[in-house]
């Protein structure tokens, strides 16, 4: 029998993400980016209840693999390419688009025996320092991508690496840099817009974006960032737990390990049945709430394996009330912030003693 912590994931609020996005991208085509299990949201599921999307992104052979066994016939991007020639082969056989941003990749291409001709993504390198040709190496690679019989179509891409922040010169340096590069290679499509572009980045919407954390409802900005427009977006997660005692502490009390909340006075404490083992971060540096029918109530004491303690005062609560960790009450940002993380991280670090509950 599982864990009585769960994660409610509703499937209906993935399609009114997609389409609120849509809002912004004009005639853009949409890559909805489900890596990493759909951030923790389930990949089949996530991407049958997205299926109004023009595409997908993952990260390797695997996970188009997944995909394809769950009936999506959408293309489908590899955003990692492949990393050897049985890769290659697998990306090829489940009729995936795989990202090529290296002279490793190009020279498996030039050597492979691949039954079909296959689409790929030419990635430069705009600023970001993590995959793709340096600008003045891209036109080159574009050329001898299209010099190969294994190839019948090239897109080309790139990644912002300042786009949660508004009005971002490096963001627009990085654009400029794409214009002036792309301007080489004048026939391709092309995509450089993340969820932060897709909404606040106007110029970056090519004939493809490539949205991610906005369509499970989070902000895609710094929270001191926040855009005025996206108030629309549903988070699509929310994690519950029970409430399985409460205990009348004392004034002096020391609470959890290390002893690091001290009782100020007579109060009473909740026990909540999760903790970081099942993905709830540990490290707490800021005050952070949890919710209870919709009255707060703050974490007190050090988050343990698979429990946290609360502070009930002024809250009705009874053993056996679900207790919103991250959700409609309480925004995920607010955990990652008081976590001095982001909310990506919580999302994927959900484990597997969660159960998910899809409605």
């Amino acid at each position: 029998m599982r864990r009585s912590a769960y994660a409610l994931i509703r499937l209906e609020r993935l399609a009114h993400n997609l389409q609120f996005l849509r809002s912004f991208t004009k005639e853009s085509k949409v890559i909805s980016v489900v890596k990493a299990d759909a951030y923790g949201h389930g990949l089949a599921k996530t991407a049958q209840a997205l299926n109004q999307s023009d595409a997908f992104a993952v990260t390797c052979a695997s996970e188009a693999s997944e995909l394809r066994a769950a009936s999506i016939l959408h293309p489908i991007l590899c955003l990692q390419g492949f990393q050897d020639n049985e890769e290659l082969q697998a990306i090829a056989d489940c009729n995936t688009q795989p990202v090529i941003h290296s002279d490793y990749q190009i020279s498996l291409l030039k050597a492979c025996k691949i039954k079909h001709p296959i689409q790929v993504w030419l990635k430069i390198d705009t600023g970001m320092s993590r995959l793709g040709f340096p600008i003045e190496k891209a036109l080159s690679a574009y050329q001898e991508l299209s010099e190969l019989e294994c190839i019948n179509k090239i897109r080309v891409m790139t990644h912002f690496s300042h786009a949660d922040l508004l009005d971002d010169e490096v963001t627009q340096r990085q654009l400029q840099r794409f214009e002036n590069t792309c301007k080489q290679i004048p026939h391709c499509e092309r995509s450089a817009a993340n969820s932060a572009g897709s909404i606040a980045y106007s110029n970056s919407l090519y004939q493809w974006v490539r949205p991610g954390i906005c369509l499970y409802g989070i902000s895609p900005f710094q929270p001191d960032q926040s855009h005025p427009d996206i108030s629309d977006l549903k988070p699509v997660m929310s994690v519950h737990a029970p409430l399985i005692s409460i205990k009348e502490c004392k004034q002096g009390d020391k609470i959890g390990y290390g002893g690091l909340y001290t009782c100020p006075q007579n109060m009473r404490i909740g026990i909540v049945a999760i903790g970081y083992a099942d993905g709830f971060p540990r490290t707490l540096n800021h005050p952070v709430n949890v919710s209870i029918d919709g009255t707060f109530a703050p974490i007190v004491g050090r988050v343990s394996m698979d429990m946290i303690t609360i502070n009930l005062d002024g809250v009705e609560a009874s053993i056996g009330d679900d207790v919103e960790l991250w959700g409609d009450d309480i925004p995920i940002n607010e955990v990652a912030h008081a976590a001095d993380t982001i909310s990506y991280e919580l999302l994927c670090g959900i484990t597997g003693r969660i159960n998910r509950v899809y409605q």
